[in-house]
């Protein structure tokens, strides 16, 4: 499961993963013709199985001059969406990628499902004791309503972060540190984000859940049923890949096994 790191304009960017499960090819893309064996044929690392694909969980963590930012905290204690066909626990995770969790100076949560906001406290205590973690407040509020904080959320626990003063709820797009700032994606949730790193003339884009397959790459303007809001969804992961092509830009992918890459005319460019 180890995936090595990468250099962005000199800014290296590593990644943590937890695990991967599978999940059924219908489980995405279900009002879309996608022919699988094709997809299969081309990105081969992306399927499990003929039935399935694999859903990794990774977080990133940008290292630069001005300290360590996190993009994603992982599902530290929380279980995966499905069970795990393989799994190195979230302390492992993090030594495997040489994160040290008092060099973390921003966390960066694209939202607050369990897979992506879970690692950021445990036990009760913040896993990053130096860092500020930037939420949108639209996903803060609405994964605050009764009816949301039981589900598939790590927004519980994340209030001794805002107990602590350890929360940025800035609503605007803006830069959190070291040439990495936010953009509004909404859909998936009211407040996804995506983040964007831009380090010289290089450019990344970490998609947090505008992607959970590359067949959605090609098909960008198909609704996700995983969205809150689809047809928002859509609209969001058209625009930013729409600028990761036009921009030449790099592309990170939480749930890609092989998570780097690039947005071609025909599709995903990456993973071989």
């Amino acid at each position: 499961m180890g995936q090595p790191p990468v250099r962005i304009g000199g800014v290296e960017v590593r990644v943590i993963c937890e695990g991967f499960a599978p999940f059924p090819l219908d489980d995405e893309l279900r009002d879309e013709r996608v022919d699988w064996e094709a997809e299969r044929a081309v990105h081969p690392w992306a399927f499990y199985d003929t039935r399935s694909w694999a859903w990794h969980v990774h977080a990133f963590a940008i290292v630069t001059q001005a300290g360590v930012v996190m993009v994603d905290s992982g599902l530290g204690g929380y279980p995966p969406y499905r069970p795990w066909a393989e799994h190195t626990e979230p302390d492992g995770a993090l030594a495997a990628a040489g994160v040290d969790v008092r060099d973390v100076r921003a966390v960066v949560h694209t939202h607050l499902h369990a897979d992506h906001a879970g690692g950021a406290v445990l036990d009760g205590r913040p896993r990053f004791p130096n860092a500020v973690h930037h939420v949108h407040p639209a996903d803060w509020s609405f994964f605050g309503q009764p009816d949301k904080v039981g589900g598939y959320t790590a927004r519980g626990p994340m209030v001794e972060l805002e107990r602590l003063g350890m929360l940025d709820l800035t609503e605007e797009d803006h830069e959190v540190l070291g040439g990495l700032r936010v953009v509004h994606a909404p859909g998936h949730t009211p407040g996804h984000r995506a983040a964007v790193l831009e380090a010289g003339d290089a450019v990344l884009v970490l998609t947090g859940d505008l992607l959970h397959v590359p067949a959605q790459v090609q098909h960008a303007s198909a609704r996700s049923w995983h969205d809150e809001d689809p047809d928002e969804g859509s609209r969001s992961r058209v625009r930013i890949l729409s600028s990761a092509r036009e921009g030449a830009w790099q592309v990170a992918v939480s749930h890609f096994p092989r998570p780097f890459g690039t947005v071609g005319e025909e599709g995903w460019i990456g993973g071989s």
